[in-house]
């Protein structure tokens, strides 16, 4: 995709899109002087800044007080929803009360600019004693699908820059949720695999079982990997003859019984 055509599907001048190229704001190749553009990462781009702007607000910030009269600053949801766990509550701004005003607008803008389904949760990062870094509070990305077998990963610290905040994060979010479908996806395919697996496991286990009870205890390992080896210097070497035939396979070597893989042994190797 060339600079012109990405400028219209963003509705931006050229001379942003080239920008947003030098900085790597977007994917972008650069050959004999123009940029190509990667229309995934551009789609991306255009999500995030959609989710910035959104138009609907609702988290806003109210002032009010503490127990100690201290000036204090809350987000707050613009229907009236109130904070808290359970039906008919937001747990999204559970604890979101501030004494810095820029604080709670930042986790407003987040909460207003994130796709549907995530959100932001007050988190501290602590290190242990004999670290050098100090304990900090983070704006820790939190939600998406329920079934992504991948959480969603993304900290920014409380005293970081709205815009820089909310862009990193909706960055974060907008890129998670990009993959969702083939996360998920993939993790059904991958549990099929192993449910397929198990049923034929569960299945050998009921074959092995059987035999064990008609013939008592079976081959062990040991005959089993033995019996293999004879067989395959029988078959580089096309010796015939024994006086015991049996299965050539693991499989049907592993229903024999121990008396009877001694025996395949013994014809197999010619000791009688």
């Amino acid at each position: 995709m060339n600079t012109t055509t990405a400028a219209t599907q963003a509705n931006v001048t050229v001379a942003t899109i080239r920008t947003w190229c030098r900085r790597g704001v977007i994917a972008a190749t650069k050959q004999a002087g123009r940029w190509t553009i990667d229309p995934a990462s551009l789609a991306h781009r255009i999500e995030i800044g959609a989710r910035m702007n959104r138009p609907t607000t609702r988290y806003t910030v109210t002032e009010g007080t503490n127990q100690y009269g201290t000036t204090t600053w809350t987000v707050t949801r613009t229907d009236g929803t109130p904070a808290g766990y359970g039906p008919g509550k937001d747990s999204r701004i559970t604890d979101f009360t501030f004494l810095q005003k820029e604080r709670a607008e930042t986790g407003a803008a987040i909460l207003n600019a994130l796709p549907d389904g995530y959100y932001v949760r007050k988190h501290e990062v602590r290190y242990h004693r004999s670290s050098i870094n100090e304990n900090h509070w983070v704006w820790r990305l939190a939600g998406g699908d329920d079934n992504d077998p991948q959480d969603v990963r993304g900290d920014v610290r409380l005293d970081t820059d709205k815009d820089i905040a909310v862009e990193h994060l909706v960055r974060c979010a907008t890129q998670h949720a990009a993959g969702t479908a083939d996360r998920i996806q993939a993790k059904a395919e991958q549990d099929a695999i192993e449910a397929a697996e198990s049923a034929v496991r569960e299945a050998r286990e009921a074959q092995l079982a059987e035999a064990r009870q008609q013939k008592g205890p079976l081959a062990t390992p040991r005959q089993v990997d033995y019996i293999l080896q004879l067989l395959g210097r029988r078959e580089r070497s096309g010796e015939g003859g024994g006086f015991f035939y049996g299965p050539t396979d693991r499989a049907g070597i592993e229903t024999l019984s121990k008396a009877e893989a001694s025996t395949y042994i013994t014809s197999l190797k010619g000791d009688y």
